[in-house]
């Protein structure tokens, strides 16, 4: 049979080379070979990559799950330690809070046992008892203050520092109704020999709130004899003129004088100088 084939395709040759391949037939081809199904070994090396991507996202989703259960965990722990921390502060604050209604109302129930005490005492049954009570109740001594203000007063004076300590505790001096001799003393001082003249002046003016006093007035007197500042010199000339020309010493006539000569001295001290004198 295979003779009889070959033989009528050499016979028809001719015939078979005039044919043509239809146009269609290689788009057909091509079309068939694009949509052909991979073959077993092309399937087999892909399924098991696809496996492993599946199983890799897998544990990568519980590898999170695991973490994040673990961090909630932690922040509960420290949550709850939190929270329990100011719980034993407040068991704290509520002993202290006992404790100290505790002494208050003991301290109360003393109050009212000495009030009772001095109602007690008081009352018109007992005079003797009352009138003991109250020397008993001690009292300020106004003594014991003066005596600190003082204290505190000369210190600030002797202050060779500052001025204005000086000056604050001429100021304290001030206050007190009468100067002893310890006083007078440190004033008298100060007005004639402080390097501040702020300092002198305001001592002088010390001394003049206690013109009543002799002993002053004739302080007064003996610091003009030693003064050379004009401006203290004035404000004590103004101090003399107040008193009669047979209260003042000789000294101070003395000086007065020589102050109303003398061509160095201030104008306004030498008017003042003149009109001390012209009371004579």
């Amino acid at each position: 049979m295979k003779d009889s084939l070959k033989k009528y395709i050499n016979d028809h040759r001719d015939e078979f080379d005039n044919l043509e391949v239809p146009d269609e037939m290689f788009d057909k081809i091509m079309y068939k070979l694009d949509n052909s199904t991979p073959s077993v070994g092309k399937t087999r090396l892909i399924f098991p990559l696809k496996t492993w991507a599946i199983a890799a996202s897998i544990a990568i989703i519980l590898s999170l799950g695991i973490f994040n259960l673990w961090s909630e965990k932690e922040i509960d722990k420290n949550v709850l330690a939190t929270k329990q921390t100011p719980k034993k502060e407040d068991e704290n604050l509520v002993d202290t809070n006992s404790k100290k209604e505790s002494e208050t109302s003991k301290i109360e129930t003393k109050i009212e046992k000495n009030t009772a005490k001095v109602l007690a005492n008081n009352s018109p049954d007992s005079p003797k008892q009352s009138i003991d009570n109250q020397n008993s109740i001690p009292n300020y001594n106004i003594e014991d203050e003066n005596h600190s203000d003082k204290a505190n007063a000369i210190e600030l004076m002797n202050n060779q520092f500052s001025a204005s300590s000086r000056l604050q505790g001429i100021t304290m001096l001030k206050n007190f109704s009468d100067y002893d001799s310890k006083i007078i003393d440190l004033l008298s001082e100060k007005a004639i020999s402080d390097e501040n003249t702020n300092v002198r002046l305001a001592a002088v003016s010390a001394l003049e709130m206690q013109r009543q006093n002799p002993a002053v007035t004739d302080r007064i007197q003996q610091i003009f004899v030693q003064q050379n500042d004009p401006m203290v010199q004035k404000e004590l000339i103004s101090f003399l003129s107040e008193k009669e020309p047979s209260e003042l010493s000789v000294e101070v006539n003395t000086k007065l004088l020589a102050l109303a000569k003398d061509p160095t001295t201030v104008d306004f001290v030498k008017d003042e100088a003149y009109a001390v004198l012209m009371k004579y």
